[in-house]
């Protein structure tokens, strides 16, 4: 068991101190990120070490966790585009497609659930899923293991890093879930302007007004749904689109008021998050962006902050809401 003992501030930034119990191996890494972030709830039995997260990283690039070593995670989450893909759609095993487009892969320490319907709520949980998806990895999850216990000398890791045994599906998701809560997203142009250390031009500021404005008081409202340090709220919600046959929430919960209803995205790094959207139909962000300026598809749980008729900006409001979006791009995640 793993507990959280302190929280420092080193440098200006906030950093999560994680003391583990005798069980706990390797050496401690800390989670840093920017002092206007929430603190996350990191798993209490997961703790962070540098070797758990060396061993999620080197399984997510590898093609040993698909059925026939040719796809990894890495292929439908590309670093230099934020850890999303830039397909309508994600591709898999023998180039079979899916029905949504991949989700970017950064501030998960701050999700309270995963995929664009939300029907898990740890990563761990998450990540076994893709890997035996036929239409993604198409693995069957006792061979990849085997495939682990045996070759590439990764039961040697994980005896390092998670104790003595056989590799099992249990020790698989956590050390990927190790890796995927360290990438974090908070070094943006819009993160120097709210440390005080840059400023944005005349028409970024007009964006960043328009962004945390009301629709009522001449705005976007984006910050209704799109708020907090992540920019995203985590909800699920139903955008104005016309949906065809994938209901979204409703898959899970089967509530008639979740159909249509998608998780809120976070719009950190949107300028390289393209295509966009559950099912990417838009390919640009000004299709985006004229797709809210409406009128957006009536719908019974179309979401309540959107105006039926649309927002109403004017060309140049548009254009400034662009530049603002373009100032939350994470130069770490574009390289």
């Amino acid at each position: 068991m793993f507990r959280v003992i302190s929280i420092a501030i080193i440098a200006g930034l906030p950093i999560l101190w994680l003391a583990a119990e005798r069980e706990a191996r390797g050496t401690p890494k800390t989670l840093e990120f920017s002092k206007h972030f929430p603190n996350p709830a990191l798993p209490a039995d997961n703790a962070l070490t540098e070797e758990r997260i060396a061993l999620g990283e080197r399984l997510f690039n590898d093609t040993i966790l698909s059925i026939d070593g040719t796809v990894s995670c890495a292929a439908c989450h590309v670093s230099d585009l934020a850890f999303s893909d830039d397909q309508r759609v994600s591709r898999g095993f023998e180039g079979r497609t899916g029905t949504r487009q991949s989700m970017p892969l950064f501030n998960l320490a701050w999700k309270p659930h995963f995929f664009w319907d939300g029907r898990k709520d740890r990563i761990r949980d998450q990540v076994l899923e893709p890997i035996q998806d036929h239409r993604e990895m198409a693995a069957n999850l006792n061979n990849v293991l085997f495939r682990l216990n045996r070759r590439n000398g990764y039961q040697e890791e994980f005896e390092k890093t998670y104790g003595p045994g056989p590799v099992t599906a249990e020790k698989l998701s956590l050390a990927l879930e190790n890796y995927l809560l360290t990438l974090v997203s908070d070094q943006s142009t819009y993160d120097d302007v709210v440390a005080g250390s840059a400023t944005l031009s005349a028409e970024e500021e007009r964006g960043r007004k328009l962004f945390f404005a009301k629709p009522s008081l001449g705005g976007a409202g984006c910050f209704q749904c799109h708020g907090g340090a992540t920019f995203s709220d985590s909800e699920f919600r139903n955008n104005g689109i016309k949906h065809t046959d994938d209901l979204g929430r409703h898959r899970v919960t089967g509530k008639d008021s979740d159909k249509g209803l998608f998780v809120t995205p976070s719009l950190r790094n949107i300028e390289l998050t393209a295509p966009y959207m559950h099912d990417g139909r838009f390919e640009t962000l000004e299709e985006v962006i004229s797709h809210y300026n409406g009128p957006v598809h009536p719908s019974p749980t179309v979401a309540r902050a959107l105006p039926p008729k649309g927002l109403g900006l004017p060309e140049k409001d548009q254009q400034a809401l662009l530049a603002f979006l373009k100032t939350l791009t994470d130069p770490r995640y574009n390289e």
